[in-house]
């Protein structure tokens, strides 16, 4: 049985116009202070773009941006605007989307080294990179090595200048940006319980006004096979379920 959302990956200069719209009303859906303007200059700093549409009526139900750059001898792929409609929250399409991306690039030069740099103004956000691979930095229950925080920060300020902060590790945009709409990703008192949640808060407690942790995800080949294989699993199960609640509904009629 296939998933109720499909993903593809396409190249940015092949997005219709109708798609940028129906991407722009979406973000404009889940975020506040989103402008056209500046929804089009981050998508065009862009080389890729990850499209996810429920595969039975074909609505735009989520997407992502990346972009790839050389640094000091390392491939860095920056995640750009991100967003799922709160009603597909739960499927792992993007993941399994954004692994494949990834280990076609990891397979491409096997060692050199490859990162994620990630920008979380939401603790969903952070959790995809915490969750997945446990070299990521900031995190709680990890210790970077030597180099690492100095190689993120300078990759910071090259990329966003003044508007990083080095000492706090977050960054907020010159004038009006946008942040996630209240009520769509709260941390309320269950999530504030989850360690990786509580620790997001504390690193960033300007989420709320937009602002975002800056983050450096390692992409190792064993940690990206196995983020691949439990998103893979995790479609499985929830197929499983599917059918498993079609069957008793069918015994029951």
């Amino acid at each position: 049985m296939l998933s109720a959302m499909k993903g593809t990956t396409v190249r940015r200069e092949a997005l219709s116009a109708d798609t940028r719209a129906r991407m722009l009303a979406l973000m404009q859906c889940c975020y506040v202070g989103v402008s056209a303007e500046r929804f089009q200059e981050d998508l065009d700093a862009k080389q890729y773009v990850f499209l996810l549409h429920a595969r039975r009526t074909g609505e735009l139900v989520g997407f992502s941006t990346v972009r790839l750059a050389e640094e000091d001898g390392a491939e860095v792929l920056y995640s750009g605007d991100t967003v799922i409609h709160p009603d597909w929250w739960g499927h792992k399409t993007l993941q399994v989307v954004f692994g494949r991306l990834l280990l076609a690039r990891k397979l491409r030069r096997p060692w050199r080294p490859l990162y994620w740099l990630l920008l979380s103004g939401g603790y969903k956000t952070y959790l995809l990179a915490v969750n997945y691979f446990p070299r990521t930095h900031p995190r709680r229950d990890w210790t970077p090595p030597s180099g690492r925080s100095e190689f993120l920060h300078a990759l910071a300020t090259r990329w966003f200048g003044a508007q990083y902060d080095a000492a706090r590790g977050t960054l907020r945009f010159d004038g009006a940006h946008y942040r996630v709409r209240d009520g769509v990703s709260p941390i309320d008192r269950d999530a504030a319980g989850h360690p990786h949640i509580a620790y997001f808060a504390e690193r960033n407690p300007g989420h709320g006004d937009g602002e975002e942790l800056v983050c450096l995800v390692e992409i190792r080949g064993w940690d990206l096979t196995r983020a691949l294989a439990r998103s893979v699993w995790g479609q499985l199960r929830r197929w499983a379920r599917r059918e498993r609640d079609a069957s008793r509904i069918r015994v029951g009629t």
